[in-house]
């Protein structure tokens, strides 16, 4: 059975391309897969996953201190060492900063590489042309990649794009399983505190609604993040403390969704959002941001399926809440739509294709 090294930076709990790697490893060691997990540095295990005692850990520095240029050289070469070592068929890697250390590290050995791409390459890798040729160039030396969506696809050469897979990520079967509440209520998102989330958009757009109706579902925000405190400041001077609960991180999201009246992703730029994947499964109707790099508009298709509007947009926002939210029968057909949709990305059939996917490039 193939041997393979997965590499990605860190395996906190709170990233969704570290759920994806996790939830990978545990299936191809499950499946007979001799499987060695990299990582830049050990976090510990307050906010990180549990990995299957079969899976061979690495970490490539003892932690994250020291000088960009030294830790970025240090990281290639010891990667370089370690496959040196363990003679794997396969060296998969996630993100931006892993996937062209992965790439250096192995610049003339006899190694198959993939590289994954996890969110809008423009972020990854650079909104410049330069930067665009840069990666363009570096990628040429891998002999597979994996995609979001086709618009991240397109970023890249057509060389490229010719040996590359699109695979949509994997939902945990629990958002299909959890029963859905006959008295569903409150406006929810999931996600961390961070400007990406543009969280503001959908505060300032609830608080317009306000206005219109004191009485409006609640809204209830789950995550933690950096902008914790200005988003506590911008509740309390705009008068929102008792309908508006920041609730920080939980563990409990398929419950907290199958009772939530509606669902609400507020991104400037994602890559395949895991939340939003999630709000489907659990049949939570969605109202979604149509922001780059394509993820949104892939997954709500089809009537009913859930509303796209722009981005940085609240009269849009706005007015997309107020359109569904007192419309009971409304509702009702986008739950039923978004969890049919969401058959397309159940666990089993996603893992499928990695497993594939990586008997195809190795």
């Amino acid at each position: 059975m193939k041997k393979i090294i997965c590499y990605i930076d860190i395996m906190a709990s709170t990233g969704g391309a570290q759920r994806v790697m996790k939830n990978l490893v545990t299936y191809l060691i499950d499946k007979g897969y001799s499987v060695v997990l990299v990582n830049d540095f050990d976090i510990g295990n307050e906010n990180s996953f549990d990995i299957p005692d079969k899976v061979k850990r690495v970490y490539l520095r003892k932690d994250n201190k020291g000088n960009p240029i030294s830790k970025n050289i240090e990281r290639i070469v010891k990667l370089r060492q370690l496959v040196k070592k363990e003679k794997p068929d396969i060296l998969l890697s996630f993100l931006g900063a892993p996937n062209i250390r992965s790439v250096l590290a192995t610049i003339g050995l006899d190694i198959k590489k993939i590289v994954s791409v996890r969110n809008d390459p423009k972020y990854e890798y650079g909104k410049s042309q330069i930067s665009k040729i840069a990666v363009n160039l570096l990628f040429r030396y891998v002999d597979g990649c994996v995609f979001q969506t086709e618009d991240a696809k397109s970023y890249f050469n057509k060389k490229l794009q010719c040996k590359s897979r699109v695979i949509l990520n994997p939902v945990d079967e629990i958002f299909f399983k959890t029963k859905r509440s006959e008295s569903c209520s409150g406006i929810v998102t999931v996600g961390r505190l961070e400007a990406q989330k543009n969280h503001k958009l959908l505060l300032q757009a609830y608080s317009n609604l306000l206005k219109r109706d004191k009485d409006i579902e609640d809204l209830y925000i789950y995550g933690d993040g950096s902008l914790k405190g200005e988003l506590e400041e911008f509740v309390y001077k705009n008068r929102l403390k008792n309908k508006v609960h920041l609730l920080g991180k939980v563990s409990n999201v398929a419950e907290i969704l199958s009772k939530s009246k509606l669902f609400i992703l507020s991104s400037d730029f994602e890559g395949l959002p895991n939340a939003l994947m999630e709000a489907m499964a659990s049949g939570t109707p969605v109202v979604s941001t149509d922001c780059p790099c394509g993820g949104p508009k892939m997954l709500i298709k089809g009537r009913n399926a859930g509303i796209l509007v722009r981005c940085d947009d609240v009269k849009a926002l706005e007015e997309a809440i107020n359109g569904v939210i007192y419309d009971k029968e409304k509702l009702k057909q986008m739950s039923v739509a978004v969890r049919e949709a969401a058959k397309s990305f159940e666990s089993s059939k996603i893992f499928k294709e990695w497993e594939e996917y990586l008997n195809f490039i190795g």
